[in-house]
């Protein structure tokens, strides 16, 4: 596949699908350092206000879904905490991990006053990703991996969210070439699903999955419209912002194989088919 700098996304009309409720506050907990106990602080020189909705000193805020990533975590939100590309807040959405991971993002968020950390009793991606976004506090928001945290793609996709006009920028695994620096069989995996994104909802571009970059005044009502969640949450919220009419342009990402996946490849396409179907069935004949 060809690089490619940008693929702006055709919009078609979209027709309402009921969406499941927010847990909001029923099964999450929320740690919020720098406002824990009614402490304030800078952390690395970040300045933190206990008043309005956040630090209007960010020019964006990184949502990032965790699951079992102790082997990595510190490492990854370290290079984003210490040295973002930008003024940051990171929001880690913790979703019922079982090693140490929890400990170390009590650890970190002790550290940094940028750092929040939502907290989810059970594995979700899909809901740890929703229930991040529908907390955020900034009109910008990042979706990233914990494996992969590219900046230079949240560098890239601000611009264009302040140069272009453009709503949502997907990073896409496609797109990125030999910057893709996975097995070859999850690479072949891709471009397998991006086919059946093409043939089940005819959708122009590669990736739904992956970091992202969004306008959340244009994103927020199209999330109260989703109603499937793990893994196939970030997929129904790209085609269906892409269907209501907002401007969705991909660009290439940077990504390596820092840690094996959770979950073995084989059960996770078989899973990823599944839920595409039964997206297609939600979205309806007359959306696809």
């Amino acid at each position: 596949m060809s690089h490619r700098d940008d693929l702006p996304v055709q919009a078609n009309a979209m027709r309402p699908f009921r969406a499941s409720p927010s847990l909001s506050e029923r099964r999450r907990s929320r740690i919020f350092c720098g406002e824990q106990g009614g402490r304030t602080g800078t952390g690395r020189g970040f300045s933190v206000h206990s008043e309005g909705k956040g630090d209007m000193t960010a020019r964006a805020e990184a949502v990032i879904p965790v699951f079992n990533e102790e082997g990595i975590i510190e490492l990854q939100l370290r290079k984003v905490l210490e040295e973002p590309p930008f003024p940051v807040l990171v929001t880690v959405v913790e979703n019922g991990s079982t090693d140490g991971t929890a400990g170390i993002l009590d650890r970190l968020a002790a550290e940094f006053a940028n750092l929040h950390v939502i907290r989810l009793p059970e594995p979700n991606y899909g809901l740890a990703m929703r229930e991040g976004l529908l907390a955020s506090r900034l009109g910008i928001v990042l979706i990233d991996d914990a494996d992969v945290l590219d900046t230079d793609f949240w560098s890239r996709g601000l611009a264009l969210l302040d140069r272009d006009g453009v709503d949502i920028v997907q990073g896409s695994k496609v797109l990125a070439g030999r910057q893709d620096g996975r097995p070859l069989v999850r690479r072949l995996a891709t471009l397998g699903l991006t086919l059946l994104l093409k043939i089940l909802f005819r959708y122009p571009g590669t990736d739904t999955h992956g970091p992202k970059v969004m306008r959340m005044e244009k994103v927020r009502p199209v999330i109260g419209m989703c109603g499937l969640e793990l893994d196939i949450f970030p997929t129904e919220l790209v085609i269906r912002s892409q269907r209501a009419g907002l401007v969705v342009k991909e660009i290439p990402i940077h990504i390596r194989e820092m840690r094996r996946t959770p979950f073995p490849l084989r059960k996770r396409v078989r899973r990823a088919i599944r839920d595409l179907l039964r997206l297609r069935k939600a979205l309806g004949p007359d959306d696809a």
